[in-house]
């Protein structure tokens, strides 16, 4: 696609998630997708259809048929190679790079394409997926024999990318050792139409009193992100004298548990499990009502509810020396406190006797944490083009090539050590053999020819 003078990329942005599916990455390639279209070019998603959503963008979305993935509930797993239909819309599109944002079977189909294409593949490390294989598998075995599995994919992706500087260490974990460009994710900064009403919808759904503080936590409902201490902290905070409600946003396959648990520590009605929601104005009157969001995960590595809170003014308290605590100064633009259901709670406890401290940190939050998508897609959008520029000349024609080459070398190299005197020329930088013959054995001495 060209404007003027000037060359536009076409990108596509591979998933293994997507709407109805609420979660970080599909926010990051909503937002890829949207602002590429918009301002830059090109851009196309590829990601797992559910059955009975249909997908209203304002830019393209090529679905894949998919089913439910067992245990991970409410994600699928796709079956791009068994899409006939898919595989022909994909021959249609000339893209100029491909971003996988999992390494999975979406991740698994843009390696395929980029190698089939000769394009460059860039991918985005989203996850801790050593704890997600930990939780599905219950092995530390099997976790790492994953996770090893796993790590392939970013060694043979052209560039990988993630989102934060505390990540990379996660990665140098996990055992990679290549280059790692860090990329942050954004914020959407849209206040409603109407902030007040938002706010009393958000109020009246929670039951909350005229005045009552309201504890918010969003994402999704699994163990991973520490959900349980949420609750045993929340249970801790009322048995100090505070009179908050907690608001629970999302879904998961622990959110049973955690119902279960809030009842056991006697704060079943003071917590109130909202489901997803998808109307981006009432989330946000959630932000608005909240006095205090509340995002224990250790797991999570760029959270991106985190900055959506900010936005709004509302400051977030987070575990200290996590991933995600990154972007969190404590007692300027946000609040940290240990790992224990005791600290959390007496922590809130604090914070929420004290509104002047959470209203500094709200307001600094907003000036210091947010960075809209918009601006960071444009840093992305030349990066993209810089790649795709340094990938021109047939680089990774050039490395296969050069692959099959040594490899053939190496095959020569074999035989005629076995069957021939070797020199190699450096000037010429090849083998020089004086051939010979192989020496007959005593076997084929012994025949006679017929």
């Amino acid at each position: 696609m060209r404007e003027g003078n000037e060359r536009r990329l076409m990108i596509g942005q591979f998933s293994d998630s997507y709407a109805p599916t609420v979660d970080g990455v599909v926010t990051v390639v909503q937002n890829y997708a949207y602002w590429l279209n918009k301002k830059y070019g090109g851009c196309v998603v590829v990601a797992p259809k559910t059955p009975g959503y249909e997908i209203l963008e304002p830019f393209p979305v090529v679905p894949f048929i998919s089913i439910p993935a067992y245990g991970r509930e409410p994600y699928r797993l796709g079956l791009p190679g068994v899409d006939i239909r898919f595989q022909r819309q994909m021959r249609e599109i000339e893209f100029d790079l491909v971003h996988a944002h999992s390494p999975f079977v979406g991740g698994m189909e843009a390696m395929r394409i980029a190698k089939e294409r000769n394009i460059p593949l860039v991918t985005t490390f989203h996850s801790k997926y050593y704890d997600d294989f930990l939780n599905y598998f219950g092995s530390e075995t099997l976790a790492q024999t994953a996770l090893s599995t796993l790590m392939r994919f970013y060694r043979k992706a052209d560039y990988v990318w993630t989102v934060s500087n505390a990540t990379v260490q996660t990665l140098r974990e996990y055992g990679y050792r290549g280059a790692v460009e860090v990329v942050q994710n954004g914020t959407e900064v849209r206040y409603p139409p109407d902030t007040g009403a938002a706010r009393d919808r958000a109020q009246a759904l929670c039951g909350l009193t005229e005045g009552q503080p309201m504890l918010l936590f969003v994402g999704q409902h699994i163990l991973q992100k520490n959900t349980p201490l949420l609750i045993r902290a929340f249970a801790r905070y009322r048995t100090l004298g505070g009179n908050a409600k907690l608001a629970m946003v999302g879904q998961g396959y622990a959110r049973e548990e955690l119902e279960l648990l809030a009842k056991e520590h006697g704060v079943g009605d003071e917590v109130v499990f909202m489901g997803q929601i998808a109307d981006r104005d009432l989330l946000s009157g959630f932000y608005l009502r909240a006095s205090l969001f509340v995002f224990p995960s250790i797991y999570d590595n760029a959270p991106i509810v985190v900055r959506e809170a900010a936005a709004m003014g509302c400051p977030s308290l987070m575990i200290r020396e996590s991933t995600a605590a990154e972007i969190v100064v404590d007692g300027v633009n946000g609040f940290l406190c240990s790992n224990s259901a005791e600290a959390v709670g007496r922590r809130i406890f604090e914070l929420m006797a004290d509104a002047q401290s959470l209203r500094s940190a709200g307001e600094a939050a907003r000036e210091t944490i947010v960075v809209p998508w918009e601006k960071i897609v444009e840093s992305v959008y030349e990066r993209y083009k810089a790649i795709v520029e340094d990938y021109a000349p047939n680089k990774r024609g050039a490395r296969v090539r050069e692959r099959l080459r040594t490899r053939k070398l190496k095959q020569r190299r074999k035989h005629l050590r076995k069957y021939a005197r070797v020199l190699f020329d450096p000037g010429s930088g090849s083998w020089i053999s004086a051939e010979r013959k192989r020496p007959r054995s005593d076997k084929e001495s012994k025949k006679t020819p017929k």
